[in-house]
């Protein structure tokens, strides 16, 4: 019998392979909205980009696709044990679909986790669960400041999760990927919190400029998140950002979640949104120069770039640059 290859630590082609597996099953796409999920983040400019669709799809590692179908499987345990100990659970809608959370005119969205009656620590009220895995470094920081400091991200999204379902209370559950260690933490509305929150969104929504960037220098010690933004090109690095319909200064977010198209007078569908078309002009605010002329006739914008190159955005492609 020959004997088996030996492999190094970490180059088994069946782990290889299934890491490979997830990656060819998962299809980059676009968040259609800002995610309740995210508005609580502390990067402003980060939130627009991602509205915008301003920066590539990201490659997202196999093992990382698969820490999230971890995320998922905790949840699915995390409602079991709750109608284990008797709580009544729900984690979908009339039509079996996730609860879906709107504001701001459809363009914030999130899908709720479940709503629970019956916590022993408040049987008669109900409240809107939130549940998320953690690893034993951020599970300890949880243990120590509570979801509000330790996750502020988190906290958002269930704040907002309470506010429009119009729940005054809420329940962040938790565990330990490492250990199985569970954590339960009730928490109260707070609606000026999220009216705040939600007026933060709005003007991202309403903008047609980035907002400020949260660290001008991205190589400063605490710049650290910016180091692994997949926004850093094109906020730190005068990358050109995508050619699609939010990226175009004739595009609007209208009431519905929708986008419309002044250029054409139409709605535009997020197959429309994605594919762009060719009388496509950059927002300015995305532009690394200054707009230095403009040609309405023709439909150009003429920037000098941060190089000091001439750049007309509009132009034929072999008249676009000079």
């Amino acid at each position: 019998m020959p004997a088996i290859p030996t492999e190094a630590p970490g180059q088994s082609a069946t782990v290889a392979a299934i890491y490979a597996a997830y990656e060819a099953a998962n299809e980059p796409r676009d968040g259609r909205s800002i995610s309740v999920s995210t508005l609580a983040e502390e990067c402003e400019r980060k939130l627009f980009y991602d509205f915008r669709w301003a920066s590539p799809h990201e490659s997202i590692p196999g093992r990382t696709l698969r820490i999230f179908e971890t995320g998922n499987v905790e949840e699915e345990r995390w409602i079991e044990n709750l109608r284990m100990i008797g709580c009544e659970v729900w984690d979908r809608d009339d039509n079996g679909k996730q609860i879906m959370v709107e504001a701001c005119g459809g363009h914030v969205r999130g899908y709720l986790d479940s709503e629970i009656l019956g916590l022993p620590e408040a049987p008669k009220t109900i409240h809107v669960g939130e549940i998320k895995s953690h690893n034993a470094k951020s599970f300890a920081r949880l243990l120590k400041d509570g979801v509000q400091k330790s996750k502020p991200a988190h906290y958002g999204q269930i704040q907002t999760y309470m506010y429009r379902r119009g729940r005054d209370r809420g329940i962040y559950l938790a565990v330990n990927k490492d250990t199985d260690e569970l954590y339960a933490e009730r928490v109260k509305l707070d609606v000026e919190f999220v009216i705040r929150l939600l007026a933060r969104a709005q003007r991202i929504i309403d903008a047609d400029t980035p907002p400020a960037k949260l660290h001008e220098d991205p190589a400063h010690k605490m710049a650290f998140a910016c180091g692994w933004c997949k926004h850093k090109p094109i906020c730190h690095e005068h990358a050109a950002p995508r050619v699609n319909c939010r990226t175009c200064l004739y595009s609007t977010p209208e009431e519905g979640g929708s986008w419309s198209c002044a250029r054409f007078s139409k709605p535009l569908s997020a197959d429309e949104q994605a594919a762009g078309c060719p009388a496509h002009l950059t927002l300015p605010g995305l532009v690394a120069g200054e707009q230095i002329d403009a040609d309405e006739e023709a439909e150009t914008v003429t920037y000098r770039m941060h190089d000091g190159t001439i750049w007309i955005d509009g132009a034929s492609e072999q008249n676009a640059a000079a």
